[in-house]
């Protein structure tokens, strides 16, 4: 009887517009919910008969719940570090317990809102613990190279509860030493060195002072290394051209200064004025070459170049250079070059490749001593890692971004160098790409875990869970896991959260829309309820 059908119709409406309550009461209830998706009431058709011509059977009606877990909420500013939103698509891992063991332990959720607990891990206020890949060493190391897409999890089980605890900043040994300084372009071989100090860290984080000390190199050079000089002794000196001027030295009880100006006067004698001599210490001949031409020794243009000093009397048993006993051979030293000497508190240094820096004429670097060995003498509980291996950075060939020669004055501008001290752990940062990175007082910045992005085909697909999260279906399909700001995935907003995506203004539209629908089926059940009593008065 249709009447029973319009009663029955009428109750599945009333049933109907209750379901569709229940979800709008929900939704403004959680209208200031971190993260919660909205549910809304989608209503279809009973059909209880198949159409015929003339007859209606009534059916009624069904609310289903529609999710939108797929629309994302406001993402407003949080005071917490570690309060997180995903800008874009996917979902946090999380795990109700912090030592997940099982996949039921699993859920996906939005409600970025972590904190530290007592135990280090980040935490929820649901109570969910965030999940994460633990970096290894040489993932950190890529991540501080620059190459940040390091996430090599696939499941769930390769994540773990992302804790802080007991973070130590472990010292770092300086390897690299960057240098820019200006050295003065006036300077001669007899002008005051010049220093810079480099701090330098060992493996145990001890600090130690390494003193640089630039002086120029001289152009020419004899060193007597033993014997005497005895008035009456004769030296041969030889030019390039092979010219042989001889020189004997004049004065009683001579000195170096004494074979200097002999020598002078012999040159002034073949009015050779290009080549002088100086004594520079007690035990060095200098010979300074002016020759027209003459960019450096090193040249082949130079009277001096290929110079002999050669003792060819007397008894002293003079010894220069290298050569041998009486002889010497003039150094091959370009000009704009410095010789760099090291000493560090501690221990011992030894240059790799030579410790010369030269430079271009217009006073851009040119070439320098690339790096150093030191090896430390400190003894005690506390003995560093020796040897310990330093590179150093001085310039670009043909730039002034390092060391310069230019100007009359010194003036060191950068000494940077990539040692730290022990640290002291401050607290973490979370970036857009997910990487947790542990804070130290040293300045040390070491990567610790990456925060993965689950994504799902269908994210209106899943299941929901108290606690505002989420369970995988079929509906939603298998979800995979990406880096943040990647594929489907989202990036990671550190220090903000997600607004709940209800609509007050909508969903109290929608309450009064409810209400109404459910006072006109209310209607509907009374008038029918009047027939079948106006119908039953009839058949009495």
């Amino acid at each position: 009887m249709s009447i029973f059908g319009a009663l029955l119709s009428g109750v599945s409406g009333l049933t109907a517009e209750s379901q569709a309550l229940s979800m709008i009461s929900d939704n403004i209830a959680n209208s200031n919910t971190t993260a919660y998706k909205a549910t809304e009431a989608s209503f279809s058709t009973l059909v209880t008969q198949s159409a015929q011509a003339g007859v209606n059977t009534a059916g009624g009606v069904v609310a289903y719940p529609t999710a939108t877990v797929g629309q994302q909420g406001l993402l407003q500013a949080a005071s917490s570090n570690t309060d997180l939103a995903i800008s874009g698509g996917g979902f946090f891992v999380v795990s109700n317990s912090a030592t997940a063991s099982n996949s039921s332990s699993y859920s996906f959720t939005r409600d970025g809102s972590f904190s530290v607990d007592a135990n280090g891990n980040l935490v929820n206020g649901d109570g969910f613990f965030l999940q994460g890949q633990k970096l290894t060493a040489a993932e950190a190391a890529q991540i501080t190279a620059g190459n940040l897409n390091q996430l090599t999890a696939t499941s769930l089980s390769s994540l773990q509860t992302i804790n802080i605890n007991g973070l130590s900043g472990s010292a770092v040994p300086t390897t690299q030493v960057t240098l820019a300084a200006e050295l003065p372009a006036t300077d001669t071989a007899t002008s005051t060195p010049h220093t810079i100090t480099v701090p330098v860290y060992d493996a145990q984080g001890t600090e130690h002072d390494m003193t640089l000390t630039f002086s120029v190199a001289p152009t020419e050079a004899l060193t007597m290394t033993a014997g005497t000089l005895t008035q009456g002794d004769t030296f041969n000196l030889t030019l390039a051209n092979g010219t042989v001027i001889p020189v004997t030295l004049s004065q009683a009880n001579p000195t170096m200064t004494d074979l200097a100006n002999d020598i002078n006067s012999a040159l002034a004698a073949q009015n050779i004025t290009t080549l002088t001599a100086s004594a520079t210490n007690g035990t060095t001949i200098q010979l300074t070459d002016t020759s027209a031409g003459q960019t450096g020794i090193g040249t082949t243009t130079g009277v001096g170049e290929g110079a002999s000093l050669v003792l060819t009397g007397g008894t002293g048993g003079e010894t220069f250079g290298t050569s041998g006993n009486g002889t010497g051979t003039v150094t091959d030293t370009p000009a704009n070059t410095w010789n760099v000497t090291a000493s560090v508190v501690g221990g011992t240094v030894a240059f790799n490749g030579g410790n010369q820096v030269t430079f271009n004429g217009d006073g851009s670097f040119n070439t320098g001593f690339s790096g150093m060995t030191i090896n430390w003498s400190t003894t005690g509980p506390a003995v560093p890692t020796s040897p310990q291996a330093l590179t150093f950075n001085l310039g670009t060939q043909g730039e002034f971004n390092g060391l310069t020669q230019v100007g009359n004055e010194f003036s060191a501008s950068e000494v940077n160098q990539n040692g730290l001290d022990f640290g002291t752990f401050t607290g973490i940062s979370i970036n857009q790409n997910g990487i947790v990175t542990a804070n130290f007082d040293n300045g040390l910045k070491q990567p610790i875990y990456l925060i993965p992005i689950a994504t799902f085909n269908n994210p209106d697909g899943l299941a929901a869970e108290s606690g505002n999260s989420y369970l995988e279906t079929n509906t939603s399909g298998s979800f995979l896991l990406q880096q943040a700001g990647t594929g489907a995935a989202g990036e990671i907003a550190p220090s903000e959260l997600e607004s709940s995506n209800v609509d007050i203004a909508q969903e109290f539209s929608n309450l009064i829309i409810t209400q109404q629908a459910y006072a006109a089926n209310s209607k509907v059940i009374t008038t029918a309820d009047q027939m079948i009593t106006d119908l039953l008065q009839a058949t009495q």
